[in-house]
């Protein structure tokens, strides 16, 4: 970890071996995301910092600024730094990449927005049905979406169709955890209209 100082803000470069250590060090408990780095330099808690994240094997690097909320006490932690990133910082696209790397699955080329908003999902399966679901994020690539009502049958491959005040968007399952699952839009060029109207409605 490499440090140096910048109108008052700490900056920090941070590298990561693989996309798995990322995620082996993001902290998923804070609103805005965040990461627990190796604290070399006595990091204090609320201090402001730059942070530059360097994903060695796939050479992708970003910049995400955020403050030092928590120093663990415990002894084998104590060189360890809790940092949350500030609102609006792009710490998806950092865990898009880290996702795509240990699934093996495309990084994301748009940026996701946080929201809570209640949809309706058809599946294309057999006899189609409609489903209650939420949006989790949503972007002009596709979306994360939670099943409302407990499906836990949706698998990668699946094509879902979202619903919304008349516009039907299709898209295809990229990842599935438990309710969860990650959609990405299939943007063809009939497509594309009704996808851009379809984020519109929300964002």
């Amino acid at each position: 970890m490499m440090e140096g100082t910048a109108g008052g803000m700490r900056q920090i470069a941070v590298s990561f071996s693989t996309g798995k250590d990322v995620l082996n060090a993001y902290w998923g408990f804070l609103s805005n995301g965040g990461l627990i780095i190796r604290d070399e330099q006595g990091l204090r808690e609320g201090e402001a910092v730059a942070l530059e994240v360097t994903i060695e094997s796939s050479k992708q690097r970003y910049t995400l600024n955020g403050q030092v909320v928590r120093r663990p006490e415990r002894p084998v932690q104590r060189d360890k730094a809790v940092i949350a990133f500030h609102p609006g910082e792009p710490h998806d696209l950092l865990l898009s990449a880290a996702w795509a790397e240990t699934d093996n699955v495309p990084a994301r080329k748009h940026r996701r927005f946080p929201m809570e908003a209640q949809i309706k999902i058809r599946d294309g399966r057999g006899v189609q049905h409609e489903h209650a679901g939420r949006l989790l994020n949503l972007s002009f690539g596709g979306c994360c979406l939670r099943m409302s009502d407990g499906r836990r049958t949706v698998g990668v491959g699946d094509r879902l169709t979202l619903l919304g005040e008349g516009i039907e968007v299709p898209g295809i399952v990229r990842w599935s955890r438990a309710e969860d699952v990650g959609i990405e839009f299939i943007n063809e060029t009939h497509n594309s209209a009704s996808v851009e109207k379809f984020v519109r409605l929300f964002l």
